[in-house]
């Protein structure tokens, strides 16, 4: 395929795949938000507040885990028009909880549904994308995670102080675009890379494909590196505005309107990113984003908890997710496996940082108020082992999931070619009959 041979209407289909990713970051931060707002409106304690955005965590991975298989054996489209349903209804009963209880269930509901949008989604993205934009069509996703982020905080601002009926003004938000995505989802066809290498006996391949040579050593290395810098960017954005309110001794109006101006860097961080994610340079924004997840935690040490070292955090915590975080690492996965396992493998990485950031998340509250220094030096240690694993591992791996032609110009593109005849129907990409 040709350079001006672009997929039929990629960024459309982008955008719509893309809104798994708003609405992963929206739901994050608007559970966190709420579990604030709700701490005197039901009696939660600070472990029931670490509870509720664990179990949002864990079924996410749960999601993930199920739906990343579910779209390589029946197909993007199929997982990718029902979930969101399976969402909305989640997000209903969110809505109408009178209690604890209820709230939980919602919350439980709503994981599992996201979990198995977002692998799924971010396939259909990459495999629809034109020849040499993957990557770049790619990081659109973490443009619109940010997204979600910001206006989840916009509208936290003016919300947040209207206790429990605020709380259901933000979760009305998510309802209300899953249905309207919904129902222009229902309009996207079926990968066209996911209906090819399926017809083939490639695409016939059982689980057991992902973890066997040559994609284990991937699996294993975007897996690890996703759950180590993943963790300061989750744990900011799921627990912003309790560091604020906690530790920072202010109120979540205080942490909407610190929001307004990191959006701002945000999605400033995002389009740069989108822009040259099939460029050398983006080696360069992965240093700057290493490097970012230990200043923001080191910042906030040195300053005290105050406010401003808030800010600093908040500010570096955004770079870090696009650059050196879940930004970077939803690129990778999709560079390092081919089609035919592409969302299995995603959806497996994408649930074992989750669980990850489920347990940690547990204890963030308690551990917040308690030891915040203990909390803080955590997150610069994590920060020290992925630039370890994004320096020296990561940019080693084969791309098995680019096509001919694709980002051979980044430095980290290293190209293999499998030995053995492609199977017929399947792209030069495809996992062949010689694979392990």
């Amino acid at each position: 395929m040709s350079k001006s041979a672009a997929r039929p209407r990629p960024w459309y289909t982008a955008t719509l795949g893309g809104m798994a990713s708003y609405l992963d970051g929206a739901t994050i931060v608007t559970v966190g938000m709420s579990s604030v707002i709700l701490q005197k409106q039901f009696g939660m304690t600070s472990w029931s507040v670490g509870a509720l955005n664990s179990v949002l965590m864990f079924m996410f991975a749960t999601g993930a885990v199920v739906g990343g298989r579910l779209g390589d054996v029946l197909g993007r489209r199929k997982v990718y028009a029902v979930d969101l349903v399976v969402y909305a209804i989640g997000i209903g009963v969110v809505l109408c909880a009178p209690n604890q209880t209820v709230l939980f269930v919602g919350v439980i509901i709503t994981g599992l549904a996201m979990g198995a949008d977002v692998p799924t989604s971010l396939a259909l993205m990459a495999e629809e994308a034109a020849v040499g934009r993957q990557s770049s069509t790619v990081a659109f996703a973490q443009t619109l995670w940010l997204a979600g982020v910001a206006v989840t905080q916009i509208l936290g601002y003016f919300v947040g102080g209207m206790g429990l009926l605020g709380a259901r003004i933000m979760f009305a938000h998510l309802l209300v675009v899953a249905v309207v995505v919904w129902v222009m989802r229902r309009g996207v066809s079926e990968s066209a890379d996911w209906q090819r290498t399926r017809a083939s006996a490639a695409g016939r391949r059982d689980m057991r494909a992902v973890f066997r040579k040559p994609y284990g050593v991937g699996l294993l290395a975007t897996g690890l590196y996703f759950v180590i810098s993943g963790i300061m960017p989750n744990t900011v954005g799921q627990f912003g505005a309790f560091l604020v309110v906690d530790l920072g001794h202010s109120t979540v109006q205080v942490f909407s309107l610190i929001g307004w101006g990191t959006m701002v860097v945000g999605l400033a961080v995002a389009l740069l990113f989108q822009r040259l994610a099939d460029s050398p340079v983006r080696r360069v924004l992965l240093v700057i984003g290493l490097a970012a997840l230990a200043a923001g935690p080191l910042a906030a040490i040195l300053g005290g908890y105050s406010i401003a070292s808030l800010v600093v955090l908040f500010v570096a915590n955004t770079v870090a997710g696009t650059w050196a975080g879940e930004g970077l690492y939803k690129v990778w996965s999709q560079e390092v496996f081919p089609t035919e396992i592409r969302s299995t493998a995603q959806g497996l990485t994408f649930g074992a940082a989750r669980y990850v950031m489920a347990v940690f998340g547990l204890f963030t509250p308690t551990l917040v108020q308690q030891q915040p220094t203990l909390f803080m030096g955590i997150l610069i240690g994590l920060g020290a082992v992925a630039t370890v694993i994004g320096l020296l591992w990561l940019p080693r791996l084969p791309k098995n999931g680019l096509r001919d032609g694709e980002n051979l110009t980044a430095p980290d593109a290293v190209r293999t070619r499998r030995p053995g005849p492609a199977v017929s129907g399947t792209s030069p990409n495809s996992l062949t009959e010689t694979a392990p």
